[in-house]
């Protein structure tokens, strides 16, 4: 008795089992075929596909085609010999054929693999590719969500649907890292009973406190990131508010004391006006130099009004660096001020540098300092001799 393709005793059997049966003879299975001898070409005009009418032909075309997709080698010659009509009639073809489409949608696929950095395999991610793929990126790209790709594209292979509802496109990645990193500002919301902002609101917001940061000409680097903007949306600071602070430090600039402003323009003129807006606004952001020298340039305008002495850059930095406050510097030049005349030397008289009057005033150098007090015993030694001393003897 003959065995047919289709037979069920070889159910269970795999294809690469079932290659090896010769369906032409009437042996068991198991006996090795005689032809067509596998890996050989078969050649179809002599096989007997001119058995098939052409209907049949094309439906074990095509269900030749699709089990070739999942098999290869052995198998693989066996639905040659199939499509050729050399192993039974169109019935018992196309039933054979049928089993091992079946046979191969019910294998399990290997998940893809990728080797990370230290060449440990890990399974692959599922994402988007081609087209799809590229416009997905081109989407988050214009908004700053390069980040989210690889969950959103998860997401859309998972349910396609989700590309027609953007509030549950992203609702089913609100739960990944990437998504709480991005959206840091929201997260923080919610522990603050805020209300949660859509992603397009969020996305909104941020471009908004960029706007206010150019058309108020804030300085690069400052309030510009991201981070810097999820700070402001979760503490609930609108764009409104954002630009109103920034207008009152400008304002807070132009009522500066006049001579403090004048000082800076001398002392550091490429600062501009919104650098100092932005000192004000926030002067840990704004970095040591700015600060140290608008503490500089408050230094030298005491030294100006206070003590009628016009301090070089460097003298008034040295003065900031040294932790001298504006109350000490407005007390210091003011002493200075009174002393004025005592600092003009007479004739005969050992000069008195601008840096001696400082260091003798503010840093309390010795040297300085006794430089001071000789001349101030000799002008007291030569009042109260009622005129002209003998400065050699004054000590």
């Amino acid at each position: 008795m003959s065995i047919r393709p289709d037979d069920p005793r070889l159910a269970g059997l795999s294809p690469e089992d079932l290659a090896t049966i010769d369906f032409n003879t009437n042996g068991q299975p198991g006996d090795v075929p005689r032809q067509p001898v596998p890996g050989t070409t078969v050649d179809p005009s002599t096989q007997g596909r001119g058995q098939f009418t052409a209907e049949q032909t094309a439906q074990i075309d095509a269900l030749a085609k699709q089990a070739g997709g999942f098999f290869t080698g052995a198998t693989q010659d066996y639905i040659d010999q199939l499509q050729a009509g050399a192993l039974g009639g169109a019935t018992d073809t196309l039933n054979a054929l049928k089993t091992l489409v079946a046979q191969g949608q019910a294998k399990p696929t290997t998940p893809d693999t990728s080797i990370t950095s230290d060449d440990s395999a890990v399974s692959e991610t599922k994402t988007l590719s081609g087209s799809a793929a590229n416009e997905l990126k081109a989407i988050l790209r214009r908004y700053g969500l390069e980040s989210l790709f690889d969950p959103l594209s998860a997401a859309l292979i998972n349910d396609p649907t989700l590309i027609k509802n953007t509030d549950a496109l992203f609702g089913s990645v609100r739960g990944t890292s990437q998504y709480q990193t991005r959206f840091r500002g929201n997260i923080e919301r919610e522990k603050k009973n805020l209300p949660f902002l859509s992603e397009a609101e969020y996305i909104s917001q941020e471009q908004a406190y960029l706007t206010v940061n150019k058309n108020l000409g804030l300085p690069r680097g400052f309030y510009d990131t991201q981070n810097d903007w999820a700070n402001f949306i979760a503490n609930d600071v609108s764009p409104v508010e954002y630009s109103n602070r920034i207008q009152q430090a400008y304002n807070v600039v132009k009522n500066s004391d006049p001579e403090v402003l004048n000082q800076l323009k001398m002392l550091a003129p490429e600062l501009q006006d919104a650098d100092l807006a932005a000192y004000i606004l926030d002067p840990s952001r704004s970095g040591q130099e700015i600060e140290r020298k608008a503490r500089a340039a408050t230094i030298a305008a005491a030294g100006k009004t206070s003590g009628g002495m016009q301090l070089t850059a460097q003298q008034a930095e040295s003065l900031a660096l040294q932790g001298v406050s504006t109350q000490e510097a407005q007390q210091g030049f003011a002493q200075i001020g009174q002393a004025a005349g005592l600092f003009r030397p007479l004739q005969g008289e050992e000069t008195i540098t601008q840096e001696d009057i400082l260091a003798g005033t503010f840093t309390n150098e010795q040297a300085a300092q006794q430089r001071i007090a000789r001349r101030r015993r000799r002008r007291q030694a030569a009042f109260e001799a009622g005129g002209a001393v003998n400065l050699q003897t004054v000590q």
